[in-house]
């Protein structure tokens, strides 16, 4: 009898563990094509559905993974460098946003980075079910090799425009900026950058292994894709670092594989290459102008004027919190608090006036998580090197893994200092750092077979089902219901107002960006002849609803001056029904400039309440405050003009929109046609 049940508790045991590992290795499989998500049906589509999806899949195979650790020690991770540099840099954000400016963002983020703690959480655990399940060779050839099929249809995709057939993406109405099913160029080229040398280490791997010739031929043409795609792009700072990997690789050839003169000059040429970067990236980071920044600029299209002035923004709000920094997610904060007046110049800085990213990840680590989460994210890149090199002096790996994934990871880095990442580009990264985890995570010797428990599954039951519920299906389903929402017509205010209502009740994730695009309808209000057809009613139901949300933006975090700015946008629209509003909205805005003292966006808005309540001498003020600031911003005197026209009417006096008229033509004289079209209105 008991030989019987120790046949059937081992067969039991085979079956669990051959479907525990089924489901995960098909997961894993399935999260390789996440880069090819995109739906319509989702606020920003080339972001929510992906990094859903991640979060869901990976809920999935991480609960089944303990359910196979529980029952079986071999599965079980070993602690190494690799692990406690996550563990160390994951555990400091939490950290950083517990005592940075805003929780609750470090936490869900918005839906349109999806980046915060909670996707950290699910990379983590994407990188522990990695390294701890598969850890043959054979297992991560296969991984790679599936990962290359959904890199060809991108690289496809985003060819096709090249070639003149036209996106079949924008024919169903995606606005793809370049960048395929990624969104973005530059999001699309660090993408493409992982895809470029993993195609390239299976292939040369598939002639040292005398692979099959279709085998071959399969990497070899998905590396010329993904490469053709990777040089087309506008994403330049990944095509240098790319070629700029290849150089490297070489230079790590020679230094390991060669002896006498060729080591000696890899060494050398490896010594001089540093530098070269190293003082690149010193000049380039300098405010004033110098011939490496021009070079940078005109020739690759990088390090522009606007992004090393964001850059030196970051830095100024480092200072301000330099050990902690201010918290994942909040860059955006730190750049209000400090933003420069001359962003507004379209042709020196291109006037984007809104930056969640530094677009630098060293500036980035600096202002979310201060030096300490710098140094800790370094440390991440320094134990994977460490790993690398160990294992291959030691002649567990060979010179190919060796330098292709230290190559891969300095290549990514030095994009990523003139641009961010995103779930594709992260989802790879953790790819790649599961790889190399694994090489380090020897099998545990198990001194008894696996024994499978029923409590187990509900183990694995109870970590799946709330994380799945509330981290993937009610997020989505929020997004979707905000979707519908802004999809009605403009005579249909209280459904509108019921789905609002109803999207933020589901999940709270992206809730404060979500309340900023509820105004979308009511910006059409300004528009008096749109305004006129609506009933008042219907207007005083939405704009009352959209108010009070964005009322709660400010009261949960008071440092959201675009919120502040939305909302005084809003009062001011409101003032056509209720004037008793513009006084909340002198409040509102005065606040405002508190926040962003720099930004001249509030003053605008701020001179237009003044004119509302017939304050003509207080609007004159603000506007001349907003010219001081930077008074070669020509709509600054714009909005100037327009307030000495009000007050020469009223006063039956010119001189003051002469003054003002005067004041900006000696700032600039070409302005004389711009501000002679703004005297005919």
């Amino acid at each position: 009898m008991n030989q019987d049940n120790q046949i059937f508790n081992s067969f039991i045991n085979t079956i669990v563990e051959k479907i525990c590992l089924a489901i995960i290795i098909g997961g894993v499989y399935l999260l390789t094509f996440t880069s090819l998500l995109i739906s319509g049906e989702f606020f920003f589509p080339f972001v929510a559905l992906k990094a859903l999806f991640f979060m869901g899949v990976v809920d999935i195979i991480f609960a089944t993974y303990l359910i196979l650790a529980l029952s079986f020690p071999k599965y079980r991770p070993r602690v190494n460098i690799l692990s406690i540099s996550l563990l160390a840099f994951i555990g400091f954000s939490v950290i950083s946003a517990v005592f940075g400016k805003d929780l609750f963002n470090s936490f869900w983020s918005k839906y349109e980075r999806m980046t915060g703690l909670l996707v950290w959480f699910h990379l983590l655990a994407f990188f522990l079910v990695l390294y701890s399940v598969f850890k043959r060779k054979k297992d991560w050839i296969k991984i790679f090799t599936v990962s290359l099929i959904p890199y060809i249809i991108v690289s496809i995709l985003s060819i096709m425009p090249k070639a003149g057939w036209g996106s079949p993406l924008e024919k169903y109405g995606f606005a793809t900026k370049g960048g395929a099913t990624l969104g973005n160029s530059s999001f699309l080229a660090t993408y493409l950058l992982f895809g470029a040398f993993i195609s390239l280490y299976l292939l040369i791997n598939s002639f040292q292994e005398k692979k099959h010739i279709i085998a071959r031929t399969f990497y070899g043409a998905s590396f010329f894709i993904i490469i053709a795609s990777l040089y087309y792009s506008t994403g330049r700072a990944a095509t240098i670092a790319f070629f700029a990997g290849i150089i490297v690789l070489f230079l790590l050839k020679l230094i390991f594989q060669e002896k006498g003169f060729l080591k000696l000059a890899g060494k050398i040429l490896l010594i001089i290459l540093s530098l070269s970067f190293v003082v690149t990236i010193f000049f380039a980071a300098q405010p004033e102008d110098n011939a490496v920044k021009r070079v940078l600029a005109e020739k690759f299209s990088i390090a522009s004027k606007d992004r090393i002035l964001v850059w030196g923004i970051g830095i100024e709000g480092w200072k301000e919190s330099p050990v902690l920094g201010w918290g994942p997610e909040n860059f955006e904060l730190a750049f209000t608090k400090y933003f420069k007046p001359v962003i507004f110049l379209q042709e020196e800085y291109g006037a984007d006036l809104w930056y969640d990213r530094a677009h630098n990840i060293i500036v980035d680590m600096l202002v979310s998580r201060g030096i300490i989460g710098l140094l800790l994210y370094l440390g991440i890149f320094a134990s994977v090197f460490w790993i690398l090199f160990k294992k291959f002096k030691e002649n567990k790996i060979e010179f190919l893994t060796f330098g292709i994934f230290s190559v891969v990871l300095i290549s990514y880095f030095i994009q990523n200092l003139t641009v961010f990442d995103m779930i594709g580009s992260l989802l790879m990264f953790f790819l790649i750092l599961g790889f190399v985890g694994s090489l380090d995570n020897k099998e545990i010797e198990e001194r008894k077979e696996g024994v499978f428990r029923s409590w187990f599954a509900l183990a694995g039951i109870a970590v799946l089902i709330p994380s799945l519920f509330y981290f993937v299906v009610q997020p989505a389903r929020m997004n979707h219901r905000f979707i519908e929402s802004m999809r009605l017509g403009a005579f249909e205010s209280k459904e509108r107002v019921k789905l609002f209502d109803e999207a933020l009740e589901i999940s709270p994730c992206g809730r404060y960006q979500v309340r900023e695009y509820m105004d979308q309808f009511t910006i059409r209000l300004k528009d008096r002849d749109f305004a006129e057809t609506i009933p008042v009613e219907n207007q005083r139901i939405e704009m009352d609803f959209v108010a009070g949300e964005l009322e709660k933006n400010i009261s949960e975090n008071p440092l959201r001056y675009s919120s502040y700015l939305k909302l005084g946008k809003l009062y001011n629209t409101y003032a056509r029904l209720d004037l008793s509003k513009l006084d909340r909205s002198e409040e509102v805005l005065s606040k405002a400039i508190e926040v962003g003292p720099g930004n001249q966006q509030a003053y605008w808005i701020l001179t237009q309440t003044y004119l509302f309540k017939q304050d003509f001498y207080k609007a004159a003020e603000i506007s001349q405050q907003a010219i001081d600031l930077e008074p070669r911003v020509l709509y600054s005197h714009i909005i100037a003009m327009e307030v000495g026209k009000i007050i020469s009417q009223f006063a039956g006096d010119n001189s003051v929109l002469e003054q003002k008229i005067n004041q900006a033509l000696s700032v600039n004289p070409e302005w004389e046609n711009d501000l002679r079209s703004v005297l005919q209105r």
